[in-house]
């Protein structure tokens, strides 16, 4: 159901799309209890790594998902069935997960399916937005989705903590399923119109060729390439956690702490996105974006205390999301009015989550090799190279290129 002027907000949508980044936020209620759980039984930062990058490929498919929804109508719906089912999925996982997790291969399992539930119930409400973004409410959408997210990432990164610190880790992990809850009920509000499309092998390949081809020309080949450079600040990321937990000393309360103040200033950060700097043309706030990237990275060494962990984690907060929100806004921009929306999309999506994912696997193993201070240095100079591929985008004409690439199926 389109929006009655190019402005104005869905409110179903909004609502849907600010309780499931609300709950991808707060999931970061475990984020400190399931290393330190892992680091319990034995394991190596290179494996903890490792096992991040296996449960975490469920968001690299989120093509699939996005063909599912896009070809496979559920009850003569593209995507109110599917969230309610994936919600569902998400919640069985995360109980199962406590209730097992002290069993590897259960715990393996339980990690995966909650991270397919997560990642399509993401896919969907990420293909209602698009479809209903115009370049009026776009980046408000965005702004809004992300902003609920930094707000359930305060609450999961300061409440995290300091339940890591004071009751047993599978009680977290049992309050992380009850997270579901809010996206299965904003499901059931979501007003969609009735499609006469019938599932077929066709219905479900064609968007994901679609999504394919058009993402080897034009813009999105370069924006791809863009998405997956700039992950690669992700590869120091589990061994800086054990660095802070092991080498500084910071309890499991700080840790959370810290996490929850990034937040507190990524929520600045969506707010001076959505206020200040929505009209900045694209490319040019995507060339800031790669700028503030750098500049995180590199500030991870002043962080020698208590108290620069504390301020940098609240100004890198602010400083990463202005560098991550115009990626994610010139994704929707790039993958709207093509009629594949949830597939390119959520093709977009899956290079991000899969560079991230490589990114740390990669991290995991050069720690092992190279040690903290030189990764984080060439994690700054790979990002910088994302420069390379913006001067080469010219953001306009996308529309006309996908059309003539769907022609061509």
């Amino acid at each position: 159901m389109p929006s009655k002027s190019p402005s104005s907000l869905d409110l179903p949508v909004a609502t849907l799309a600010s309780f499931v980044y609300f709950v991808q936020g707060a999931v970061s209620l475990s984020a400190v209890a399931l290393p330190l759980l892992l680091r319990q039984k034995g394991w190596s930062i290179s494996q903890i790594s490792t096992f991040g990058f296996v449960v975490g490929l469920p968001w690299t498919l989120k093509i699939l998902y996005g063909a599912l929804s896009d070809g496979l109508p559920l009850g003569g719906k593209r995507r109110k069935p599917y969230v309610i089912l994936s919600s569902l999925v998400s919640m069985v996982s995360w109980v199962g997960f406590a209730l097992f997790g002290s069993h590897l291969p259960l715990l393996t399992i339980f990690a995966l399916s909650a991270n397919v539930g997560f990642a399509l119930t993401d896919v969907v409400t990420d293909a209602l937005v698009v479809e209903r973004s115009t370049e009026g409410n776009a980046q408000v959408y965005q702004s809004l989705a992300w902003g609920f997210r930094s707000g359930g990432a305060v609450v999961g990164g300061f409440l995290g903590g300091w339940l890591a610190q004071t009751v047993p880790y599978h009680w977290i992990f049992l309050i992380t399923g009850l997270l579901p809850l809010f996206t299965l009920t904003a499901g059931f509000f979501i007003r969609e119109e009735p499609v006469s499309q019938t599932a077929s092998v066709h219905s479900l390949v064609k968007p994901i060729a679609q999504s394919f081809r058009a993402l080897v020309g034009g813009d999105l080949k370069w924006f791809s390439l863009l998405l997956m450079i700039g992950t690669f600040s992700a590869s120091f990321s589990t061994p800086f956690f054990f660095h802070l937990k092991e080498k500084l000393g910071f309890n499991e309360s700080f840790l959370g702490t810290i996490s929850g103040l990034a937040w507190v200033g990524a929520i600045v950060g969506c707010f001076v996105y959505a206020k200040f700097l929505k009209a900045i043309p694209m490319k040019k706030m995507l060339v800031w974006s790669v700028v503030l990237n750098v500049v995180n990275v590199l500030s991870i060494f002043l962080i020698q205390s208590r108290v620069s962990a504390v301020l940098l984690s609240l100004v890198g907060g602010v400083t990463g999301y202005l560098s991550f929100l115009p990626l994610i806004a010139t994704a929707a921009f790039l993958s709207r009015r093509v009629g594949i929306e949830g597939s390119l999309f959520a093709l977009l999506m899956s290079v991000n989550n899969l560079g991230q994912l490589v990114s740390v696997f990669i991290g995991g193993k050069l720690f092992d090799i190279m040690g903290l201070v030189p990764l984080i240095l060439l994690s700054a100079a790979v990002v910088l190279a994302g420069l390379l591929f913006i001067q080469r985008m010219k953001l306009d004409g996308h529309e006309s290129l996908l059309r003539s690439g769907q022609n061509g199926l």
